[in-house]
């Protein structure tokens, strides 16, 4: 394969990535009007993810992308805030795969290399999971 056909290649595994990324994040409890503040963060988080769900990284871009990114960040920010100590292991662990995660996509820059999209997919896929983590843990406080 030639390196542009690897590198279109990549790019393509990442743009598929990342909304299977946002479809697991998405994914949560319900809950209902008298719920705790950590179900009304954690319902945040997940809007914030199906807004990032909702950007194409081939025809938005990737600022477009790391605004989206910056967003769920900061939506995790208040989950955390709202939920003091009592989840403080899962929401630690979903902040530092979010922010390996968000790290590697500052870094592709306007034009990801190869080796950079690579990454993608296996920091997204722990972001997933540690979102699950933490929504089983809240999940009978909604």
């Amino acid at each position: 394969m030639q390196p542009d056909t690897v590198n279109h290649h990549l790019r393509r595994r990442a743009a598929l990535a990342l909304p299977a990324l946002v479809l697991l994040l998405a994914t949560g409890c319900g809950g209902s009007s008298s719920k705790p503040s950590v179900c009304d963060q954690r319902d945040a988080v997940k809007s914030s993810v199906n807004d990032l769900l909702g950007v194409n990284p081939v025809s938005d871009g990737m600022d477009a992308v790391r605004a989206k990114l910056a967003a769920v960040n900061q939506s995790v920010k208040s989950l955390a805030s709202a939920a003091g100590d009592q989840y403080q292991p899962q929401i630690s662990a979903l902040q530092t795969s979010l922010k390996t995660l968000t790290s590697q996509v500052d870094a592709l820059g306007s034009s990801p290399s190869a080796s950079g999209l690579a990454a993608i997919p296996a920091s997204a896929q722990q972001v997933a999971k540690d979102f699950t983590a933490l929504t089983s843990a809240i999940g009978s406080a909604c």
